[in-house]
C-alpha cells in the first residue's frame, strides 16, 4: 500500500475529524458526541472490523499482506485511500498498545501483529458469532409464513434493538416453498431436516434448479414521526440499497424526498441518477441472495459525500457477495455469522463514515427461493419494513417493497394467504368478503359452498366463481331453523357420511338439517348429543367446524389454540393439540388461533379452507 487511490477529496481538517472520530469509536464511545442515545455495540460480533484493523495496522508497519488480507482491506481503501487506511491502522495499533480498545472481540486485540489472520479462522470465528445470534435482539428469524401472510415483520423487542445498535438483521426460516439444491437439506414443516428426496421443493425434479427473473422495487413509504434535523421540523429522506446473488452485484441510491412530514405517505423517485425504482433486478439462479437497505435523512451534503457514499455502498455489497465470498473467501462459514458480522462491520463503517446526513436505520436481509416465492403470492405481492428509530430520535418510517419479477416455478405454496375478495371474485361487492360466521360444503355437489354472515347466507360456486341465486335469509333458506339458529351461527360442517345433512353450531346448541327435505332431523346441547365432548372447551362457542378430508366419520373443530378431531361414529375425541402443532404452518401466523370459518375444499381429499377477518388459507392435510 504506496499510493492514495481515494477519489473523496477532503480536507486535513476533515481527515483528521475523522481520525478522531474513529480513535472515539475504537475506546467505545459514539463516534459524534450528541444528545441521542450511544448505538449499542457487541464487540464479539465486530469480529470483522478487527481483523481488518488488525490488517491495516500490519500495513502501516510495513508487514507484508496475505493475499487474503489485501483482498479484506481493498474495498475500504478505494473509499478512503490508503493514507487514511494507514492513519487508522495506526490508531488502533496505539490504542491496543494503551489497552484502550473496546470495539473489537479480545481474541483481535491479544493477537500479534507479526501473525496474520487467515481465512480458515475466519470460517471458525463465523460459525461462533452465528451461535451468538439466539441472544441477540436485532437478528431475527421469522416464519417465511408471516411473509406470505403479509403480516408484520417486527416484534417490538426487534425493534428496540434494532434502534439501539444501529441495524436489524431478518432471516426467514420455516416450510420450504422454493427449490433446494441437489442433495441440500431444508427444514421441513416440522423444524427437522429434511433431504431433498426425488422432487424439489418447487416441484421441479433434482437437479433442475430452474432460473427466472427477480426483481424488487420501490413502492414507497409512509412516515410516522419525522426525524427533523436541525433545520426544520420536515425531513428530507433518501434511501441505499446494496445487493448481491450468485452472479449480480447491484447498489443504488434514491433521490431525495422532499418535505416529508409525520402521517403521510410518500412515492420513492427511483434512482438518483437512472430513475429506475428496481433495487435489485437478476436472473435468479442460486439458492441466496443479500441486501442492506438504509433510510437516510439528507442534512446539505456536497458531492463529495454522496460519491464516498456510492464507493461504500460498493464495498459493502462486495461484503455482502455470500455465494462467492462465504464459499469461497471463508469456506464453509455459517451464513447466520456472516451476515451478523458483515452488518455489524457495514453499521461501523456508516458511523465512521457519516458526514452531516443523518443515518435512521440499516435493515439486512437474506432471501432465498422460498421467501421470494413467499413475497410473490402475498397480497400485492408487497412486504412493509420497519424502519423505527423513535427511541432514538430519529423518527420512524415504514418502506413499501414490490415483487415485480417473474412468476417463481413450481406450485403455490402450500398454505398460501390470500384475501377474500382477492380470489372469491363473486363475492366483491358483498359483505362475504370478510368475518364469516361459518361455512361449509353444500351436500352432494363437488364445486359449491355455503358461507354464513349474520342472518344471511349465500350458495357460492367456485368453478363458476358465483354467488348462486343471491343473497338470502337464513330464515328464508333453511326454513324449518328457528332462532337462535337463524343469525350469527358460529360453525357448520357437512354431516360426515352423508350428501343431505349440515351440522349448525350456535352457543352449547347444535342442530342436524336435512337439507333435501328441509327439516331437522336432531337438535340439542352439544354435550348431549357429541358426548365425547363433554369436559372439554369444545361443548360451547366453537370458532370454526369442518368434514375431514378423504373420511366418512370425521370432524375438526376449533376453538381458541385448540381444536380436536372428533369421530362421530364411535363418538370419541381422537386427539386433541394446538392448531400449530397439527396444522404447523400456521405457526406465528393469524390463522393459528380464533378462526372465524372452514370448510373442505370442494372436489378435494386433502385440502380445508380456513377464514379469519377478510383473508383465508388454502391447506393441504
Amino acid at each position: 500500500m504506496t499510493t492514495d487511490t481515494s477519489t473523496w477529496q477532503v480536507s486535513a481538517k476533515d481527515r483528521q475529524e475523522r481520525l478522531e472520530r474513529w480513535r472515539r469509536m475504537l475506546a467505545g464511545e459514539p463516534a459524534v458526541a450528541s444528545g441521542r442515545p450511544q448505538r449499542r455495540r457487541n464487540p464479539e460480533t465486530n469480529w470483522a472490523t478487527g481483523v481488518w484493523l488488525h490488517a491495516a495496522a500490519r500495513a502501516e508497519m510495513g508487514l507484508e499482506l496475505t493475499a487474503w488480507e489485501q483482498a479484506f482491506l481493498a474495498p475500504l481503501a478505494d473509499v478512503l485511500g490508503e493514507e487514511e487506511v494507514r492513519a487508522m491502522g495506526r490508531a488502533y495499533r496505539e490504542q491496543r498498545d494503551a489497552g484502550a480498545v473496546a470495539l473489537v472481540p479480545q481474541a483481535v486485540t491479544e493477537r500479534s501483529f507479526d501473525e496474520p489472520f487467515t481465512s480458515e479462522e475466519a470460517a471458525a470465528h463465523m460459525r461462533a458469532v452465528g451461535e451468538l445470534a439466539a441472544g441477540l435482539s436485532n437478528v431475527a428469524s421469522v416464519n417465511r409464513t408471516r411473509l406470505l401472510a403479509g403480516e408484520q415483520l417486527e416484534t417490538p423487542e426487534f425493534t428496540e434493538a434494532a434502534a439501539a445498535c444501529g441495524y436489524g438483521l431478518t432471516l426467514f426460516g420455516g416450510a420450504e416453498f422454493g427449490a433446494a439444491e441437489v442433495g441440500q437439506e431444508s427444514a421441513g414443516a416440522d423444524g427437522e431436516a429434511q433431504a431433498a428426496g426425488g422432487v424439489a421443493a418447487d416441484g421441479m425434479p433434482p437437479g433442475s434448479l430452474t432460473s427466472f427473473r427477480a426483481r424488487l422495487q420501490w413502492d414507497g413509504f409512509r412516515c410516522h414521526e419525522a426525524a427533523g434535523d436541525q433545520w426544520s421540523t420536515a425531513d428530507e429522506i433518501y434511501w441505499t440499497a446494496a445487493c448481491s446473488t450468485v452472479g449480480y452485484k447491484h447498489t443504488t441510491r434514491t433521490r431525495e424526498t422532499d418535505r416529508v412530514s409525520s402521517g403521510n405517505e410518500y412515492s420513492i423517485g427511483g434512482d438518483h441518477s437512472t430513475g429506475s425504482v428496481a433495487f435489485f433486478d437478476a436472473n435468479f439462479t442460486g439458492n441466496l441472495s443479500a441486501m442492506v437497505i438504509t433510510c437516510w435523512e439528507a442534512d446539505q451534503s456536497d458531492a463529495a459525500w454522496y460519491d464516498a457514499l456510492g464507493k461504500a455502498l460498493a464495498e459493502s455489497v462486495d461484503s455482502l457477495a455470500l455465494i462467492d465470498f462465504v464459499l469461497n473467501f471463508v469456506p464453509g462459514s455459517d451464513l447466520v455469522g456472516w451476515m451478523i458480522t458483515a452488518m455489524d462491520f457495514l453499521a461501523t463503517l456508516w458511523e465512521h463514515l457519516q458526514n452531516k446526513d443523518d443515518l435512521i436505520l440499516t435493515r439486512g436481509f437474506a432471501l432465498n427461493r422460498s421467501d421470494v416465492k413467499a413475497l410473490y403470492y402475498t397480497e400485492g405481492r408487497r412486504m412493509t419494513l420497519g424502519f423505527n428509530a423513535r427511541s432514538t430520535g430519529m423518527g420512524h418510517f415504514s418502506l413499501h417493497v414490490k415483487y415485480t419479477g417473474d412468476t417463481p416455478p413450481g406450485p403455490p405454496p402450500e398454505g398460501s394467504f390470500s384475501f377474500i375478495a382477492t380470489n372469491w371474485t363473486g363475492l366483491l361487492g358483498s359483505p362475504f368478503t370478510r368475518d364469516l360466521d361459518a361455512a361449509c360444503l353444500v351436500p352432494g355437489t363437488t364445486t359449491d359452498v355455503y358461507l354464513f354472515k349474520g342472518d344471511t347466507y349465500v350458495r357460492y360456486d367456485c368453478n363458476g366463481e358465483e354467488i348462486r341465486g343471491g343473497i338470502r335469509s337464513i330464515s328464508s333458506g333453511w326454513p324449518a331453523l328457528r332462532p337462535p339458529f337463524t343469525s350469527n351461527l358460529d360453525a357448520a360442517c357437512l354431516v360426515p357420511g352423508t350428501t343431505t345433512d349440515v351440522y349448525l353450531f350456535k352457543g352449547d346448541t347444535y342442530v342436524r338439517y336435512n337439507c333435501s327435505g328441509e327439516s331437522v332431523r336432531s337438535s340439542g346441547r352439544i354435550s348431549d348429543g357429541w358426548p365425547g365432548l363433554r369436559n372439554t372447551p369444545f361443548t360451547s362457542n366453537l370458532d370454526a367446524a369442518c368434514l375431514v378430508p378423504g373420511t366418512t366419520t370425521d370432524v375438526y373443530l376449533f376453538k381458541g389454540s385448540e381444536y380436536v378431531r372428533y369421530d362421530c361414529s364411535s363418538e370419541r375425541i381422537r386427539h386433541r393439540q394446538a392448531i400449530t402443532a397439527g396444522w404447523p404452518r400456521l405457526t406465528d401466523t393469524e390463522f393459528a388461533h380464533n378462526l372465524q370459518a372452514g370448510c373442505v375444499v370442494p372436489n378435494s381429499r386433502h385440502d380445508v379452507y380456513l377464514f379469519k377477518g377478510e383473508r383465508y388459507v388454502r391447506y393441504a392435510m
